[in-house]
C-alpha cells in the first residue's frame, strides 16, 4: 500500500515527458514497471510525503540517500504514481554500476551460494534486463575488478608483459604471481577469484595504472556526457550522490559524478532531493517513508565542496525520523531495565523535542497514540529477542557490539542508530536517554 499523507498531486503528466526517449519495447517496459510496483507494494508499506506544489520538472536530477538495494525501485514506484493500470508519472533514467551489465555478474554477486548454482548463474547476463527499467551504466573505481584492469592492459599492448612487474605488492600477494612468473595474458586465462574482486586498480603498480588511466577516464567522461545529454533533452535522471549503498548507516561522501553531470549540462538542471526513512523495527511489512523536498537549481558556479555540502544537507533534512530510529537509539543508549511507561514517556518527549527543533518527524506519531505504539513495538522486540520480560519491566538484551547491517534485527538497530547520529548530530541534546 502506498499511503500519501498529503493530497495526491500528479507527479508527472504525459504531456511533459520527452517523446524522443520513448521506450523501445513499451509493452515489456510496462509489464516490468507494473510487476515491480506490485512487488514493492507486497513487501513494503510506502508513505509518500510531498510538498503541496510538487511536480517533477523536465531535466531534473533526482538525489536521495542510499541505504538499501531496494531504494531505487521504491523511488521509481513513487515517481511512476500508478493508478490502476495507468502510470501518471514516468521513471527517471538510473545511473548504476557498470559491472552489473557484464557477463558473469550474477556468479560474482552469489559467490557465497553453492558452487553449482553460482556456476549456472554465470551464464546469465542482465544486460537485456536493465533497459526495461531505464537503467544505464556508470563506471566507478570500486567495481572495476582486477580482471577488467588486466583486460585493459592487454588491449593497450601489455598482453605479453610480465604480470608480476605490473602488480603492486598487494596484487602479487593476492594472486600469488611474482615477477617473471607469467604474462598478463596467461594470468587472465587462470580461474582465480582474486581477478573478480573489487578495487582492481588498487592492485596495480604505477606503470600499469598510468597505461590504462587515459582509457578509463575517457569512458567515464563519455558516460557523464551521456547523462548530461539526457538532461538537455528534458529527461530526468537518478544519481545517488554517495555512489553506493551506505554499509554502516551514515550518509557517505558525495561522489564527483553528480557535480560533473550537472556542470556538463547546457543549463543548470533542477535538483529534486528526496529522503528515505525506514521503519523496520515493527511487525508486518517493512515500512518506508519517502519525503520529497522543494526542487532547486544546481549552482555549478560554486566550488564542488560547497555544491556537495548543499546537496548532502538537502537530502539529509528530508530523512524522516521514524519510530525505529528512536527505538534503536533507546536500545543502544538507554537504561538496561525499563518499564513500558518509561519508554512511552521517552518517545513522547523525544517526538515533542524533535518537532520543536523542526526535524522531519514521522506522521505516524500523530496517527497512533504513543502508548499503543510502544506496546506494539515492545511485543515485536520481545519476539525478536531484543528485550526480555522481567516481571512488569523489560530488560534490554540488544547486543551493542554487533556490526551495522540489515540481516538481523540487532544489526538494523546499530545501522539506524548510526544513521540517526549522522543526519541529526545533536540528537544527544534533543533526545537524551
Amino acid at each position: 500500500m502506498q499511503r500519501r499523507a498529503e493530497p495526491a498531486f500528479s507527479i508527472r503528466t504525459r504531456e511533459t515527458w520527452p517523446t524522443q526517449d520513448a521506450d523501445p519495447h513499451p509493452v515489456a517496459s510496462w509489464l516490468f514497471r507494473f510487476a515491480g510496483d506490485l512487488y514493492i507494494s507486497a513487501v513494503y508499506r510506502r508513505e509518500v510525503l510531498l510538498p503541496q506544489d510538487f511536480r517533477m520538472r523536465p531535466g531534473s536530477m533526482v538525489a536521495s540517500n542510499h541505504q538499501r538495494d531496494i531504494d531505487g525501485p521504491i523511488l521509481g514506484t513513487m515517481l511512476l504514481d500508478r493508478r490502476g493500470l495507468r502510470f501518471l508519472g514516468a521513471l527517471p533514467f538510473y545511473a548504476t554500476r557498470e559491472d552489473l551489465f557484464r557477463p558473469g555478474i550474477l556468479a560474482r554477486l552469489t559467490g557465497h551460494w553453492p558452487r553449482p548454482v553460482s556456476g549456472l548463474l554465470r551464464r546469465i547476463s542482465l544486460a537485456w534486463f536493465f533497459p526495461l527499467g531505464r537503467t544505464e551504466p556508470m563506471r566507478r573505481v570500486r567495481e572495476f575488478t582486477l580482471g577488467e584492469a588486466l583486460c585493459m592492459l592487454a588491449a593497450e599492448g601489455f598482453g605479453a608483459a610480465d604480470a608480476g612487474s605490473l602488480l603492486n605488492p598487494r596484487g602479487r600477494r593476492e594472486t600469488g604471481v611474482h615477477p617473471g612468473a607469467c604474462s598478463v595474458n596467461a594470468l587472465l586465462e587462470r580461474s582465480d577469484d582474486a581477478l573478480e574482486r573489487w578495487w582492481g586498480l588498487r592492485r596495480l603498480g604505477h606503470e600499469a595504472r598510468a597505461a590504462i588511466a587515459p582509457g578509463f577516464r575517457a569512458t567515464v567522461e563519455r558516460q557523464i556526457a551521456h547523462f548530461a545529454r539526457r538532461l538537455d533533452r528534458g529527461c530526468c535522471i537518478y544519481f545517488s550522490p554517495e555512489g553506493t549503498i551506505s554499509e554502516t548507516g551514515p550518509f557517505g561522501r558525495v561522489r564527483g559524478g553528480f557535480f560533473r553531470v550537472a556542470r556538463m549540462a547546457e543549463s543548470p538542471p533542477w535538483i529534486q532531493p528526496i529522503g528515505l526513512g525506514y521503519d523496520t523495527l515493527a511487525p508486518g511489512k517493512s515500512r518506508v517513508v519517502i519525503r520529497a523536498g522543494q526542487a532547486f537549481r544546481a549552482d555549478t558556479r560554486v566550488e564542488r565542496r560547497d555544491f556537495d555540502a548543499k546537496l548532502r544537507q538537502a537530502v539529509l533534512d528530508l530523512v524522516t525520523i521514524t519510530p525505529s530510529y528512536l527505538l534503536a537509539r533507546f536500545l543502544l543508549h538507554g537504561s538496561p531495565v525499563f518499564a513500558a511507561g518509561e519508554l512511552t514517556r521517552w518517545l513522547a518527549d523525544a517526538h515533542a523535542s524533535l518537532v520543536r527543533h523542526g526535524a522531519a518527524v514521522d506522521p505516524l506519531f500523530e496517527r497512533v497514540p504513543v502508548d499503543r505504539l510502544t506496546a506494539r513495538r515492545l511485543q515485536w522486540l520481545h519476539r525478536k529477542g531484543l528485550v526480555a520480560r522481567e516481571g512488569t519491566s523489560f530488560r534490554n538484551t540488544c547486543p551493542c557490539d554487533v556490526p551495522p547491517g540489515w540481516r538481523r534485527p540487532e544489526n538494523v538497530v546499530r545501522y539506524l542508530d548510526n544513521a540517526l547520529s549522522d543526519f541529526l548530530p545533536d540528537i544527544d541534546r534533543l533526545a537524551p536517554c
